[in-house]
């Protein structure tokens, strides 16, 4: 089984990109902090990871996913190894993403509605094919 959950924060704006093809691709990083206790004191430890929604899911989730805001994600984990100019074989693991759920808002902005986001949008179903279907690496529009 390959299904990854987690709920953190971004550390930045989702850049949406488009493959050759037209496909969007929309790229985050997700920051998920770990708390655990060392010699009676509760310490923190962040992981990173980053992420990529694929389609129409990712045009309509664009504008939401901010720097900051509190997400969870739902998707699988994918190895992409690589080789830099050197030769040297390096690996990327990253998670496509096939359902997201938003969970904070951030404090009212000075201009718009209360919350100075757009409404919520429903959770759009993945589009026709297996959720967070693959796409070859080299295709990636970035």
């Amino acid at each position: 089984m390959n299904h990854f959950t987690g709920v953190g924060r971004l550390t930045a704006d989702a850049e949406l990109n488009h493959t050759p093809g037209g496909t969007a691709a929309l790229k985050f990083a997700l920051c998920i902090n770990d708390s655990y206790k060392k010699d009676g004191e509760w310490q923190e430890r962040p992981y990173f990871f980053n992420c990529i929604v694929w389609g129409n899911y990712a045009s309509a989730m664009h504008e939401y996913l901010t720097k900051g805001r509190l997400v969870g994600v739902e998707g699988k984990l994918t190895h992409n190894p690589w080789k830099d100019g050197n030769g040297t074989t390096h690996n990327d693991c990253s998670i496509v993403v096939f359902r997201i759920h938003l969970f904070h808002k951030p404090e009212p902005a000075e201009a718009g509605d209360e919350t100075g986001l757009p409404n919520d949008p429903p959770n759009p179903p993945p589009e026709d094919g297996e959720p967070g279907e693959a796409v070859p690496y080299e295709n990636l529009p970035f």
